[in-house]
């Protein structure tokens, strides 16, 4: 029940409000306070309105209320800004200091500037650039998009466009919304800026952004003239060149095209030019600019064939357009069209009348040879003035050159009488009439003009050479004497006087009129000195010499000098050419004239020294190769001198010359008969002959000649006829006639004659007495009486006479002089033999043999060629040069040695000489074995230095086996003491021991050697030799020691074809040999050696290896016809050879003889096939054994 009471009493409260309507109640009032309330900003100014100072004082009145608000500081501060209250702004500003720092630089920047554009003074150039840099130093990134425009807006009042530029770009970067815009406006001011790079890429920047095609290409046509404008026109050009496809045939687009091909041309990228051209004639083919293009396109890029064929499409298009023309005129000129380009001038001209352009008209036509368009453009001037000199001369010349002088004369004349105050016309007149050779003409006007006016002696000079080369020297002569001559000082008038003096032959007058020049300081041409020298040359030639010497020591002419050399060495004026040839020398000019080194070279050949002499004929030849007299003077001293070779090579090299010019005959023929070359020397002398029939001298050489080529009784008649007509007392006056009178009587009459009346005719003279002895010389070889030629010689020395070339060579080969030889084969005019000789004396085999072999010909006598084959075939035997392939076998009695052998030698340079041999050999004998041994090759290299008193050798011996190697050297010295006497020293090391077969393969040697060889005769020689040897095996145990001798004599019967040599001499030797051969030689030990007694523990004596004694006496004889197996074949088709030996060897008590056969035969030219066989009965060593030899090779030779 009271439960139920509460409840009632609980429902009987009654409220005024229900709990959700009092939460409804204050929704609703907090919804109104929110709507109807009002912020502290209510009294600020907007954004875009002008601050006043109600606003300025309230937002300072929220300062004070918020101090901690920089906001509204900041607002504070923009607001002063705006009503110009900078120090009130500044001091807000520096409250902020330390708090704001990104924004605070700009506010000082923004304040700074704005002071400074409030002075009234105006901002400095220092000033603006300070805040300049203030502005480039913010930091973009810090600022928002309103101050990055008031930045743009301040830097571009003071001029800050890269500022303002960046601010945009910034801004760009920041509001895609206005994005175009402030690319624009970069772009605009990077344009004011003068940076057209940046510009260009803004504006890609704005057309890669451009929906709009219309819009977009405008962008690119601004990037395109933006890099153009910064010089960047490749770059514009590749520009165009990626966006082509977007242009159209609007006038627009082919603007740009033009401009594209301007760009592409200024980069050089002619191909872009082009491709700009193509597209633009394919949007407008008929465009007239378009073609244009193309044509100075074609220009740049150089293809100017292609600018001549698009040029006359623009003239047809613009006929009227005459700078187009004129462009194609050069055109024309550079591409080769001449005729059209002088056509262009002429159509100009023709439009126009142009002082500079007849001009050019005319100078071109000149230059084509279009000589009637010259006439015709320069003959219209006259009729406007008087024309220049160079006009009219022009004008003249043209008609001259076509072949119409006589419209030029006319024209002048008429030209004259128009202007006939134009000296220049008048004279071309004049020139015209003497180059057409109307002379009368010229001489009429030259009389007309006398009459009318007075002449100058300049002019009465020009009219008298015109009735001289009329041939009126008279009437000349009357013109020049006209006038009073004492008053005339004109050098030319004087020298035409002296001229027409001579030409009449008025000599008094000559000699004045040359004297009046001197007197005027006016020195004498040379023809004027020829002149006087002509007068004296006949009657008084000292004078003539002198007036050469004194003009010239007066002008250094060298005509003067070569006359005055000339004429002193006739008159034999030595002292004279002396002092010339000394004043030339100081002169270049001087030493520039043949005659100066002919002089030279006959002064030192008068003087002896013909070397020198020599030198100065080369040196006159190497300057002057056109001057045939030097070579008449040169193979006249050759011929003096008998220098045979200088004369073989130079007769056929200057022979074109000689048949052209008479001064070379006479000395060809002489050389010629010099050379051998007898028939030849008849064709020169006959030539000659019929020029110069009354020469004595050589008709006598001609006679010379004939018994020569073998018309001896022609000669013996002309002899007999030369001596019956001959002017004995006359012919003998001089030196050479007095040779020429000796030889006519020895070749007529016999030596005995010609001895007897050279005695007889000696006058006592030197010169004679040389002369005879020469001749007696001469005759003492005729009668085979060379062996008294050492006596005469040294009678002569005694008297000063000389001997001739032959006999001092002669004579130095027999004493074996080689200080005389090496002097006399320097100085030159040996024969090619005697040159041979001379050379392999002196130690130069090589240069002996090449002389020896390139002088083989029918140019030699046939006795100098016989001995030049003897000298050739002697030096190839010693020293042959070839290779030989070939396979031999020995048989030394109780061993077999058998293998192919390789061999090859040659000259290296001209005193060097090396021979190297291979063998590989293989031994077989009961008393080796071979199993141990092994084949064995050999190698040997023998090398020779020719030495001016003999040689040096040196040898390499190398022999390689399975057992043991060896390797040998050995050195040889050889001393020439004379001509016929050698001694030779040997030092061998290790060297192959060829004593026996079994010391040649189990052991070496070495050894000392001395060996002589003595010439007694032409035929007798002895040869001898001692030798000391040490004998070991090839691992170096001691074998024994020894001591040879050996004599031969030597005979020769026959020297050729076949040669036969007998020989007859004796060999010793005495060995101390060890007791018992090494035990490593033994097969028992492993070594090669089988001994006789196989008894195991035997003892092996030495003997068996090598004697303790040999000797033998013997007698030999060799009949050969070459040398077969040689490694040079030196006789044709074949070669034999039979030696053959009989003797004692009293050692053993035995007879002993051998035989060797071998023959040669010639294939595929110098190549030889040979084949040689040897027996002997008892070879040394051989344990009484028959030995032998066996081979066949194959040869061919290097080189001749």
């Amino acid at each position: 029940m009271e439960s139920l009471s509460a409840t009632s009493k609980r429902e009987r409260q009654t409220r005024l409000l229900n709990p959700w309507m009092i939460v409804l109640v204050a929704l609703f009032v907090i919804a109104l306070l929110a709507l109807s309330y009002k912020s502290e900003d209510v009294f600020l100014p907007a954004a875009d309105t002008a601050p006043d100072a109600v606003a300025i004082s309230y937002t300072e009145l929220l300062i004070k209320a918020h101090p901690e608000d920089d906001q509204l500081r900041l607002r504070l501060i923009d607001q002063l800004i705006q009503v110009g209250d900078f120090k009130r702004a500044r001091e807000y500003l520096e409250q902020l200091q330390g708090r704001l720092l990104a924004i605070t630089p700009f506010y000082v920047v923004m304040l700074d500037i704005l002071r400074a554009q409030a002075d009234p003074n105006g901002i400095s150039e220092a000033q603006r650039a300070q805040l300049i840099e203030e502005l480039r130093a913010l930091n973009i990134a810090d600022l928002d998009n309103s101050m990055l425009e008031r930045t743009a807006r301040y830097a571009l009042e003071i001029g800050g466009l890269d500022v303002a530029v960046t601010s945009y770009r910034a801004l760009a970067e920041r509001d895609a919304e206005r994005r175009t815009h402030w690319l624009g406006e970069a772009a605009l001011w990077s344009l004011a800026n003068n940076d057209q790079s940046g510009a260009a890429q803004l504006y890609l920047q704005l057309a890669a952004a451009e929906p709009d095609a219309q819009k977009r290409v405008e962008h690119l046509r601004e990037a395109f003239n933006a890099l153009r404008a910064a010089n960047h026109s490749a770059q514009a050009a590749e520009l165009l060149a990626q966006h082509l496809g977007e242009l159209n045939a609007e006038q627009e687009s082919l603007d740009w095209l033009a401009e594209g091909v301007d760009a592409a041309q200024a980069a050089q990228r002619f191909d872009l030019a082009e491709t700009f051209v193509q597209h633009w004639l394919s949007l407008k083919s008929d465009d007239h600019r378009a073609l244009n293009a193309d044509f100075r396109l074609s220009l740049a890029s150089g293809a100017i064939e292609r600018a001549w064929q698009l040029g006359p499409q623009l003239l047809a298009q613009a006929p009227d357009d005459f700078e187009l023309m004129a462009e194609l005129a050069r055109l024309a000129e550079w591409t080769g069209h001449t005729q059209q380009a002088l056509n262009y001038w002429v159509q100009m001209l023709a439009h126009q009348e142009d002082p500079a352009m007849r001009e050019r008209v005319w100078r071109y036509a000149l230059q084509l040879f279009d000589f009637d368009q010259v006439v015709s453009t320069l003959s219209a001037i006259d009729r406007q003035r008087q024309m220049t000199d160079q006009e009219v001369d022009t004008l003249v010349y043209s008609h001259e050159v076509r072949g119409t002088p006589e419209d030029a004369e006319s024209w002048l004349r008429a030209y004259l009488q128009r202007y006939p105050n134009h000296l220049f016309a008048r004279k071309r007149l004049r020139m015209l009439l003497e180059n057409t050779q109307q002379l009368d003409k010229e001489a009429e006007l030259w009389a007309s003009m006398a009459e009318r006016t007075s002449l100058s002696t300049e002019d009465r000079i020009r009219w008298a050479k015109v009735h001289w080369n009329l041939f009126q020297a008279d009437q000349a002569w009357a013109v020049l004497t006209a006038v009073d001559a004492s008053k005339v000082d004109d050098p030319e008038y004087w020298q035409l006087r002296a001229d027409l003096a001579w030409k009449l032959e008025r000599d008094a007058d000559v000699r004045a009129a040359y004297e009046r020049l001197v007197s005027l300081d006016v020195p004498l041409g040379r023809d004027d000195e020829d002149r006087l020298i002509r007068i004296y040359w006949d009657k008084e030639p000292r004078r003539a010499l002198q007036i050469l010497v004194e003009s010239w020591r007066r002008t250094g002419r060298v005509a003067r000098l070569t006359v005055a050399l000339q004429l002193a060495e006739t008159l034999r004026d030595w002292d004279t050419l002396r002092a010339l040839l000394s004043e030339a020398e100081q002169s270049s000019a001087g030493r520039g004239s043949s005659q100066y080194w002919l002089a030279r070279a006959a002064l030192a050949a008068q003087d002896g020294q013909y070397e020198q002499a020599n030198a100065f004929y080369k040196q006159a030849l190497a300057q002057f190769p056109e001057d045939n007299l030097v070579r008449q003077r040169m193979l006249w001293f050759y011929i003096d001198n008998a220098q045979r070779d200088v004369l073989a090579a130079l007769l056929p090299q200057w022979r074109s010359r000689a048949v052209a010019d008479s001064r070379l005959w006479l000395p060809y023929a002489t050389g010629h008969m010099m050379l051998n070359n007898t028939r030849e020397a008849l064709l020169w002398f006959r030539q000659h002959l019929k020029s110069n029939p009354s020469d004595r001298l050589a008709l006598a050489a001609y006679a010379d000649a004939a018994e020569a080529a073998g018309y001896a009784d022609l000669a013996w008649r002309l002899r007999r006829q030369l001596l019956k007509d001959m002017d004995r007392t006359r012919i003998i006056a001089t030196p050479e006639g007095y040779a020429m009178y000796l030889r006519l009587l020895a070749g007529s009459q016999g030596s005995l004659v010609s001895l007897a009346q050279a005695r007889q005719l000696w006058n006592g003279e030197q010169a004679t007495l040389q002369l005879w002895f020469q001749h007696f010389l001469e005759r003492l070889d005729a009668g085979n009486q060379a062996a008294l030629k050492d006596d005469w010689l040294a009678w002569g020395a005694s008297r000063g006479l000389e001997p001739g070339n032959y006999d001092q060579i002669q004579q130095a080969l027999r004493s074996d002089n080689r200080e005389q030889m090496q002097r006399l084969l320097q100085r030159g005019g040996l024969d090619v033999a005697h040159q041979v000789e001379v050379l392999a004396r002196l130690g130069h085999d090589g240069e002996a043999l090449a002389t020896a072999l390139s002088a083989q010909g029918d140019e030699q006598p046939v006795s100098i060629r016989q001995q030049l084959l003897y000298q050739a075939t002697g030096m190839l035997e010693r020293s042959p040069q070839g290779i030989q392939l070939g396979w031999h076998k020995m048989d030394f009695g109780d061993l077999d040695i058998s293998g192919p052998r390789l061999r090859v030698a040659r000259n290296l340079g001209d005193d060097w000489y090396a021979d190297l041999q291979l063998d590989q050999m293989r031994y077989d004998s009961a008393n080796l074995d071979s199993a141990v041994m092994g084949n064995e090759r050999n190698l040997k290299l023998h090398t020779r230095r020719e030495l001016s008193d003999g040689d040096l050798s040196l040898y390499l011996d190398s022999s390689l086996r399975d057992d043991d190697d060896r390797h040998g050297l050995g050195v040889e010295r050889t001393w020439r003491l004379s001509s016929r006497d050698e001694l030779g020293v040997a030092v061998d090391w290790h060297r192959q021991a060829d004593d026996t077969g079994l010391l040649r393969a189990l052991g070496k040697r070495d050894g000392l050697g001395l060996r002589g060889q003595h010439g007694f005769s032409a035929r007798d020689q002895l040869s001898w030799s001692i030798t000391h040897s040490r004998y070991s095996s090839r691992s170096g145990d001691a074998l024994g020691t020894g001591n040879g001798v050996s004599v031969e004599w030597g005979h020769m019967l026959f020297f050729d074809d076949p040669s036969w040599l007998l020989r007859t001499g004796l060999d010793y030797q005495k060995n101390s040999v060890e007791s018992e051969v090494p035990g490593e030689l033994l097969s028992t030990n492993g070594g090669a050696y089988i001994p006789f007694d196989t008894t195991p523990g035997a003892t092996i004596p030495g003997e068996e290896l090598m004697q303790d004694r040999y000797g033998q006496v013997y007698v030999a004889s060799t009949w050969r016809r070459g040398f077969p197996g040689a490694l040079n074949r030196t006789r044709p088709q074949f070669t034999w050879m039979v030696d053959t030996i009989a003797g004692w060897q009293w050692t053993e008590k035995q007879f002993n003889y051998g035989i060797n056969l071998g023959v040669g035969v010639e294939l595929f030219g110098d190549d030889e096939l040979a084949v040689t066989l040897g027996y002997q009965s008892a070879p040394r060593g051989g344990e009484g054994d028959a030995g032998g030899s066996m081979g066949i090779t194959y040869s061919t030779r290097f080189g001749r």
